[in-house]
């Protein structure tokens, strides 16, 4: 089993020895990291938008006593991961690679916040049985976001120049500031685990945010603008089980969200949890690890 290295005091960025990377069949560079036990069962993790697979370490210390194998990659243009013009229907294809890569033949799933959607896109992956959400985001008709984000995804469609000032001040101030900084744009409560302090918590919460931004904010305006468009699959023709986490306090991705997800998914179960969003991950993630442990489909 090998357990994540710490988060250094000094701000963390891709490139170090935690990243491997795959290289794709069009040339294009895939990083990604495997937390929690290397040979457990393993479970393809989404991260968010903005987001990297450094949030993924929220779960590592669960994962690796559950047993699980938590393959979290960068998408593209995010971390170390080279930047292309990647669809939320061509995401499965990385994916793909990348199970394969690994030797998998059967995982299972989690998306959280943003990542959602493209966890959800990996259901035609004849490797995934099973996926769960946390604080996902559901498609546009749902109306599943907040103020904030409404208005992100409206300038990620008509003003991306503005968008991408915005995200550019928003990574130079959390270099500057608390990590608590970062942690406002995810959480409205103060942040702890089991097995992690609020103060480790948020230090993760800033690296995955100065990951994201490392490459500039071009693919998170890509990212931001598919999410705010109609899905290029239906809620309906997704087959596989889904395990839907949904935050009470949710302030990022809408309480109703979940409840809309879990209705319209063909087989679906809804958790609410007494949280926010980053409280959603945070509480529910052992449960999510549970609920897409490898099984057989049937």
């Amino acid at each position: 089993m090998r357990s994540p290295p710490p988060i250094p005091a000094t701000d963390w960025l891709p490139g170090d020895s935690e990243t491997e990377t795959l290289s794709l069949p069009d040339g294009r560079r895939l990083a990604y990291t495997v937390y929690g036990d290397d040979d457990g069962s393993p479970v393809l993790f989404c991260h968010g938008t903005p987001g990297s697979h450094v949030i993924a370490r929220l779960l590592a210390t669960p994962a690796r006593e559950r047993g699980v194998s938590l393959i979290a990659p960068d998408r593209p243009g995010i971390g170390n991961s080279a930047d292309a013009p990647i669809t939320l229907a061509e995401w499965p294809d990385d994916a793909a690679h990348l199970l394969s890569h690994l030797d998998v033949d059967a995982a299972g799933a989690i998306g959280f916040s943003g990542g959602g959607p493209f966890a959800l896109a990996c259901h035609r992956l004849p490797e995934i049985q099973r996926i769960a959400l946390l604080g996902g985001s559901g498609p546009p008709a749902i109306g599943s976001t907040g103020r904030v984000q409404q208005f992100v995804g409206t300038l990620s469609r008509h003003a991306p120049w503005a968008l991408g000032r915005l995200f550019r001040l928003q990574r130079w101030f959390a270099v500057r500031r608390d990590p608590s900084y970062a942690v406002g744009f995810v959480a409205q409560e103060t942040p702890e685990t089991d097995a992690l302090a609020a103060d480790e918590v948020a230090r993760i919460v800033r690296a995955d945010m100065l990951t994201a931004m490392a490459r500039g904010p071009s693919a998170i305006i890509r990212e931001q603008r598919l999410l705010s468009q109609p899905w290029p699959f239906a809620l309906e023709d997704v087959s596989v089980p889904v395990a839907v986490f949904q935050g009470r306090r949710d302030g990022n991705v809408a309480p109703s969200t979940g409840k809309a997800l879990a209705k319209q998914l063909p087989d679906a179960s809804l958790e609410l949890v007494d949280s926010d969003h980053l409280g959603t991950l945070t509480a529910a993630g052992d449960d999510a690890l549970a609920a897409v442990q490898r099984r057989t489909r049937v």
